[in-house]
């Protein structure tokens, strides 16, 4: 799910780089929660999507980045930033092949 105010900011006046992360959840909703942020001018989060599934796999990392690319349309020069998670650096080697995706931690 991502709120069409955010994509918008995103696309207005947001660095082009996205932080995309994925935490497992316990308790009464099991499940991995997905999320894509940015930083705002004032060095704040700024929420872009998210999502709920299954598990982190490559198949619920290609869904959730297709959503986004849906959502933010075609930008060739994005940074996303992310753990050294498989699924998430194939996904986005698939879905945004012209993207640079950098690690962290």
């Amino acid at each position: 799910m991502s709120l069409g105010s955010s994509i918008r900011g995103f696309r207005r006046c947001i660095r082009l780089v996205i932080a995309v992360d994925g935490t497992h959840l316990k308790g009464r909703f099991e499940g991995t929660m997905f999320v894509a942020t940015a930083q705002d001018g004032n060095e704040h989060v700024y929420p872009i999507a998210f999502r709920y599934g299954d598990s982190e796999n490559n198949l619920s990392w290609e869904w959730f980045l297709e959503c986004l690319r849906g959502a933010l349309g075609n930008i060739d020069d994005l940074v996303f930033i992310s753990d050294r998670h498989a699924s998430i650096e194939e996904g986005i080697s698939k879905v945004f092949p012209y993207a640079t995706n950098t690690i962290c931690c």
